[in-house]
């Protein structure tokens, strides 16, 4: 006899997108179960920089995007649960910086400081005398400008670990998902997930399935053979710079194209050191280079916008992000988060962490559009499955893995 458990909504995915459509269902009355095959927020989840973008990175250009319209109301939004007064609690994740800066090494030019004063977005710039400015720019050397942005900056593994707290009973480990595990019916509809835990098997059906797994997604596309949707891949090369200084820093630099020149968020590590994680227009164009070159490119970079700090004794490190999107025309970022329903099943991608509420939105909305009832399941068989461990921070990782 085969083991068998069934639920209202699975969900395969533990990362952010994952993990707050799972709170936002079992808060809702369904009977939700998530399963996932590495670590809690193991994939681009741990890789994020933590910013809860407002959209202010996609106007450097004096307009307002696509992209900025729909980030424009997340920082709002996070901020009611980081206080603990919004859809779930997250008041015990740390917010390392309550704003993020945008900085340029020289004045900014007319267009965007009239953009910039005017603060068309929901999410609000100050403009700041320079003795507010972040310690990393109070050297007199500094003759540039820092404009003070409404968009938070959190601990990500702080927060994965508070989306799991109060949902371990309904978040199981098993092995990589693969293709002869779905099996469909005559219409279409997923019928059977079989999953597997040290080789043994439990056949999984439900009402729903919801597949929100980044580069994971691929296995279901995979066996779709749909035209419907396709994924891309827009690779990243992060940079991790442990600092003997202790300037903490969250901003991005302003440079001559669409994207920031660098973007910086400061992290803390076991040993007591700061570690600044690098990305934006550096992490871009960093795919095309090795290891060895990106570090070189990163050393560069920081020297020229802070000469007055002393690079000489900072460790580096590399990572490569694997940023899994729906596929776009040209391989274009995707302006907004995505969802896909092919019969009962939803794939989705929030695009940015800043992104998984309104994720959880789309998919919600479908439910109650189409009157998806809860039903009462039996789950016991899973009683004994055990629950993915959370992933360790990057910044913990990263310069072990340079020995090696």
């Amino acid at each position: 006899m085969k083991n068998t458990v069934a639920a209202d909504i699975v969900i395969f995915g533990g990362g952010i997108a994952g993990l707050w459509l799972l709170n936002r269902l079992r808060k809702s009355g369904y009977s939700a179960i998530l399963f996932e095959s590495g670590t809690l927020g193991g994939g681009q989840t741990h890789k994020a920089q933590g910013i809860i973008h407002g959209g202010m990175k996609y106007a450097l250009q004096g307009i307002v995007t696509k992209e900025a319209m729909s980030m424009a109301d997340m920082p709002a939004l996070w901020r009611e649960c980081l206080e603990g007064r919004g859809e779930i609690d997250l008041s015990h994740v740390p917010v390392l910086s309550q704003q993020h800066y945008l900085w340029s090494p020289t004045k900014f030019a007319s267009k965007l400081t009239g953009m910039l004063a005017s603060a068309t977005l929901s999410s609000k710039v100050g403009v700041l005398k320079k003795e507010e400015y972040p310690t990393a720019f109070q050297d007199p050397a500094f003759k540039g400008e820092v404009y003070a942005l409404d968009e938070m900056v959190i601990d990500v593994p702080s927060l994965v670990r508070e989306l799991v707290k109060e949902n371990q009973d309904a978040v199981y480990r098993i092995e990589p998902l693969c293709e002869e595990g779905l099996t469909f019916d005559a219409e279409g509809n997923l019928f059977i997930a079989t999953v597997y835990m040290a080789g043994k098997p439990l056949e999984i059906t439900a009402q729903h399935f919801v597949f929100a797994a980044g580069a994971g997604n691929e296995v279901m596309l995979k066996k779709l053979k749909t035209k419907e949707v396709a994924m891309q891949r827009r690779p990243l090369h992060m940079v991790l710079a442990k600092m003997t200084f202790d300037h903490k820093l969250y901003a991005h630099c302003l440079g001559f194209g669409p994207r920031p020149r660098i973007t910086i968020t400061s992290h803390q590590t076991q040993d007591g050191k700061t570690v600044w994680y690098l990305g934006g227009q550096l992490a871009e164009d960093g795919v095309e280079r090795d290891r060895e070159a990106q570090i070189k490119a990163a050393r560069e970079e920081l020297s020229s916008l802070f000469p007055w700090l002393d690079f000489s004794a900072t460790e580096f490190a590399t990572l490569m992000v694997d940023r899994a999107e729906p596929l776009q025309k040209s391989g274009l970022k995707p302006e907004t988060s995505y969802t896909k329903v092919i019969r009962n099943m939803t794939i989705a991608w929030p695009t940015k962490l800043a992104l998984a509420p309104k994720l959880a939105d789309e998919i919600t909305d479908y439910f109650t559009s189409k009157k998806l009832q809860p039903l009462n399941f039996d789950l016991r068989e899973l009683r004994a499955w055990p629950m993915p461990p959370l992933s360790k921070p990057i910044w913990e990782t990263a310069f072990c893995k340079k020995s090696e």
